[in-house]
């Protein structure tokens, strides 16, 4: 073909695909993948997308698998869970004892994904192992006691504060905290969400498969009646959630609904990455999609799937992709619309690979469980030891317990 025919047939090209996106199904826009990694949190790193050496590939494909580990996020859940827990009980002591353990500042208030660093606790039972290990500790809290016509009121305050008046006194209020107490207190709240994450996987797979269905509808709208809407599609994941809710027949987590936005963050997340691991292993074919989702996905890392989001984040992404004009690149005809409909169908075989693994998670603590009845059995002959030898100490502890 003549080169002087070459751009005008790509904008006739790009302006065909534009208006079809409102009349054909996704099966006439793009071939379904069959490559599937069954049971795998398989990622990609972005970083690394076009490495030139296989070891930096490997690296980088091992953090983003602690990433978007469910196992991980589960824990990290059970944690803040557990900690809200404890704040509802009035112990905001322990709970900030547990946020200064895992160096994680603000723990509590946190919403979005990969709150801990994945280092320090490479797996996701790393966080039990660690606090079976840590020794008993004793917390001085320091409350200022006041006398107001009569009655004796309690606040915080240092004793060598000099704007405090003469006649309050200080009293010190000790706090014992046992590290290798939480474990089993923990791995019940993490087994109630994952009993949770089963049905709300499932709901967030009614609603993945609603996603392209209302696009299409509103588009065809749009086209129509000339009208440019903000919502691409229709965003009634949490209407789904809070109908399942209300029919179920037991009380859900505190942070239950905080949980299934992030379940569906970190779904998009994991789609995102095994997609773009089937567009490098398939080559040529996908490397025009491979290079531009790569970049469209390290642009917005940080805005969209890193640190503390607001609610909605996930929906927010595909509107973008599916909002996002085609374009060219290397001469070769770009579609946002189909690389969107391999990330939402990969997302659904996501969403079925975590639900067999949450499934499992009473068997995964079986090994838990033992560990610390073994640590628990350890430190029993040591204190039992301590005892013998006359070398206790008894300062008073019993009285707080």
């Amino acid at each position: 073909m003549d080169h002087k025919y070459t751009l005008p047939l790509l904008i006739v090209l790009m302006s065909l695909a534009g208006v079809c996106r409102g009349f054909l199904p996704p099966s006439h826009l793009i071939t379904p993948l069959r490559i599937r990694q069954i049971g795998a949190s398989g990622s990609f790193s972005t970083h690394h997308a076009s490495g030139s050496s296989s070891e930096d590939y490997e690296n980088a494909l091992l953090n983003n698998l602690k990433r978007t580990c469910i196992k991980q996020f589960l824990t990290q859940r059970s944690l803040q869970s557990f900690m809200y827990l404890l704040n509802d009980l009035r112990d905001p002591h322990t709970s900030d004892w547990i946020e200064r353990f895992l160096d994680a500042p603000s723990l509590l208030n946190f919403h979005g994904t990969g709150a801990f660093n994945m280092t320090r606790f490479e797996n996701w039972d790393s966080y039990f192992l660690e606090l079976m290990k840590m020794p008993d500790e004793r917390l001085i809290i320091q409350a200022r006691r006041s006398q107001t016509q009569g009655r004796r009121l309690f606040n915080s305050g240092s004793k060598n504060n000099p704007y405090l008046q003469e006649q309050e006194h200080h009293i010190e209020i000790p706090i014992d905290i046992h590290p290798s107490s939480f474990v089993p207190r923990i791995m019940s709240v993490r087994e109630q969400i994952a009993r949770e994450f089963v049905i709300d996987l499932d709901l967030i797979h009614i609603f993945n498969d609603q996603i392209l269905r209302s696009y299409h509808g509103r588009v065809r709208d749009g086209v129509e009646m000339d009208i440019v809407r903000e919502d691409v599609f229709e965003r009634n994941a949490m209407i789904i959630l809070t109908d399942n809710m209300a029919m179920q027949g037991f009380v859900s987590s505190p942070i239950r609904k905080g949980n299934f936005d992030l379940l569906q963050l970190l779904s998009l997340h994991e789609s995102i990455h095994r997609v773009l691991r089937e567009y490098k292993e398939l080559g040529q074919e996908k490397e025009v999609a491979f290079a531009w989702l790569r970049d469209y996905f390290a642009e917005r890392t940080e805005g969209y799937f890193d640190g503390c989001q607001n609610y909605g984040r996930a929906d927010d992404f595909v509107s973008s992709l599916l909002k996002t004009a085609p374009s060219v690149s290397s001469t070769n005809l770009v579609d946002p619309l189909a690389i969107a409909t391999d990330i939402l169908m990969m997302r659904s075989e996501v969403l079925m690979d975590w639900k067999y693994i949450v499934e499992k998670t009473p068997s995964d603590h079986t090994s838990l469980r033992k560990s610390l009845l073994t640590q628990q059995s350890k430190k029993w002959e040591n204190d039992d030891n301590s005892i013998a030898d006359g070398s206790s100490n008894n300062d008073e502890m019993g009285a707080f317990e």
